[in-house]
C-alpha cells in the first residue's frame, strides 16, 4: 500500500462518517429492537421467574417487570448510548479500499455481529445494574453487595472502554492486512520527509 493510500483513507473517513450516520439512522428502529428482543432473551434466560420484558419505545429500552406495582414508574435505558458505535465501524469500514469487495462484506457483517453480541451484553449489564441498585430496599434483598459491584463493573466497562473501543478493535481485528499496510505506508511517508 503506498502513501497515497494512506491519505485516501484519512481523507474518505469523514465522508464516510456521515454515510454511517445515514445508515445507522434509517437502521436504528431495526437496531432498538434487535438489541432489545436479544438483551431480553439473555435476562430471561437466568431469571426465575421470568418476569422482565424489554419493549423498545422512543429509543428507549423500557424496563417492564410482571411483578412491578401497576403504578410504578417504568425505568429506561437510551438505546441510542447503546448502539451508535455502529456507525463508527461502518465509517472505519467503509472507509478501506474496495469496501463493496465481498471480501469486506463478509468482513462488516463478521465485525457487526461481533458489535452487536456486546451491545446486547451493555444493555443487559444496564438492566442488571439497575435491579441491584436503583430499586431502594428491593435491591438490597435480592442482590448482595458482591452482585451490585460485578454488576456495576460490567456496565461501565460496556459503557466506557466497550462502547469507545469496540469498534476499532474489530476493525483492526477483522483487517488486520490493511490496517498494516496503512500504519506502513504511513510510516514510510513520515520517514520520506525526515
Amino acid at each position: 500500500m503506498r502513501a497515497s493510500d494512506y491519505r485516501r483513507f484519512l481523507r474518505r473517513l469523514p465522508v464516510m462518517f456521515f454515510a454511517g450516520l445515514v445508515i445507522w439512522l434509517l437502521l436504528r428502529p431495526a437496531l432498538d429492537t434487535a438489541v432489545s428482543a436479544s438483551s431480553q432473551l439473555l435476562i430471561r434466560a437466568f431469571e426465575y421467574p421470568r418476569v422482565t420484558r424489554l419493549v423498545a419505545a422512543d429509543h428507549r429500552a423500557e424496563i417492564r417487570r410482571s411483578d412491578f406495582r401497576a403504578d410504578s414508574k417504568i425505568p429506561t435505558v437510551a438505546l441510542t448510548a447503546v448502539h451508535f458505535n455502529t456507525l463508527i465501524l461502518l465509517a472505519l469500514y467503509l472507509s478501506l479500499p474496495r469496501p463493496f469487495s465481498r471480501t469486506q462484506l463478509e468482513r462488516l457483517l463478521m465485525g457487526w455481529s461481533v458489535l452487536f453480541v456486546l451491545q446486547t451484553f451493555n444493555l443487559l449489564f444496564h438492566v442488571k445494574f439497575l435491579y441491584a441498585t436503583a430499586l431502594g430496599p428491593w435491591s438490597m434483598a435480592h442482590y448482595s453487595a458482591l452482585a451490585r459491584n460485578i454488576y456495576g463493573f460490567g456496565r461501565y466497562f460496556t459503557d466506557l472502554p466497550g462502547q469507545f473501543g469496540a469498534p476499532f478493535l474489530i476493525w483492526i481485528g477483522f483487517n488486520w492486512d490493511h490496517v498494516v499496510r496503512l500504519v506502513a505506508s504511513d510510516a514510510s511517508r513520515v520517514a520520506r520527509k525526515k
